[in-house]
């Protein structure tokens, strides 16, 4: 519908391989995790926490930014400055040839806009992660409609929030949160 150019997207497998790759190229620079990446696991873990970083929106400059916070932490100091070091080695390698599965809600995000109205349904969620809101946000912004369905007792008040020990406090949780995220839009409920 909205003319984007397609770009592989890499799989977990894929990941691995050019990590595993650009560990090898800067392996001089790695003070930390040098020593363990050819254990078995490894690469797999710098992955996952490659993965989380980017589902959770921090960028190479956060990490970089966490770095000079953990100057005088010791050994994450270290650890941050070379999964910084693989995370831009990942990104540079990967720019205009392939995306990842968590960047696919970024170009989600720029096509929403050029979309045509559309009702959007949400069901069966009990929460989303910071980028997920980001899409939730565009979709406010540029549809018809969008509808989330939650899991709650019908005795239960969706809007009045409780303690995390109940049973329904993600659910309201998550009301709370794409509310908020409306009303700072602009968009009413």
């Amino acid at each position: 519908e909205v003319g984007r150019k397609n770009l592989p997207v890499l799989d977990d497998t894929g990941k691995s391989l050019i990590l595993r790759k650009v560990a090898g190229q800067c392996r001089g620079e790695l003070s930390y995790l040098g020593t363990y990446l050819q254990k078995q696991g490894y690469i797999h873990e710098i992955k996952s926490a490659i993965s989380e970083f980017m589902q959770y929106g921090v960028s190479v400059k956060d990490v970089f930014r966490l770095m000079e916070y953990a100057k005088k932490k010791g050994a994450l100091y270290y650890k941050l400055k070379d999964l910084q070091v693989l995370y831009d080695g990942f990104m540079q390698f990967i720019r205009d040839k392939f995306i990842t599965t968590e960047e696919t809600l970024d170009v989600l995000c720029e096509a929403i806009q050029k979309s045509k109205d559309s009702v959007v349904v949400f069901d069966g969620f009990t929460g989303f992660t910071p980028i997920q809101y980001k899409v939730i946000r565009e979709l406010l912004l540029c549809t018809e409609e969008v509808w989330l369905t939650m899991t709650l007792d019908v005795r239960e008040d969706p809007f009045t929030p409780d303690g995390e020990q109940k049973l329904f406090h993600l659910s309201k949780k998550t009301i709370a949160d794409v509310c908020r995220i409306a009303k700072d839009a602009g968009i009413p409920r």
